[in-house]
């Protein structure tokens, strides 16, 4: 089986997407806050889920990397088992 790899291009502009949604959706919802402050009113239905959605999301990109890195640490954990005699 063979893999293909990301090439440095391929992956920088993988990253600058990445970095570029989360600072977009990170300015949202702390709009989404300031108004709710500014206005000294409970936050909505709508603001609550927008927080919910924002904190799970931030969960599951730290889970994913922690994930990730943790399967690149096996499987090269693994390579150097076999190529030892």
């Amino acid at each position: 089986m063979r893999r293909r790899r990301l090439t440095a291009s391929g992956g920088a502009v993988a990253l600058v997407l990445a970095l570029s949604l989360g600072v977009g959706f990170n300015v949202f919802c702390f709009a989404v806050l300031y108004t709710a402050i500014r206005e000294d009113t409970a936050l909505s239905e709508n603001a609550t889920q927008v927080l919910t959605g924002w904190g799970g999301g931030i969960i599951g990109v730290v889970g994913s990397y922690i994930g990730y890195r943790v399967g690149v640490a096996e499987t090269q954990r693994d390579n150097e088992e076999e190529e030892e005699p």
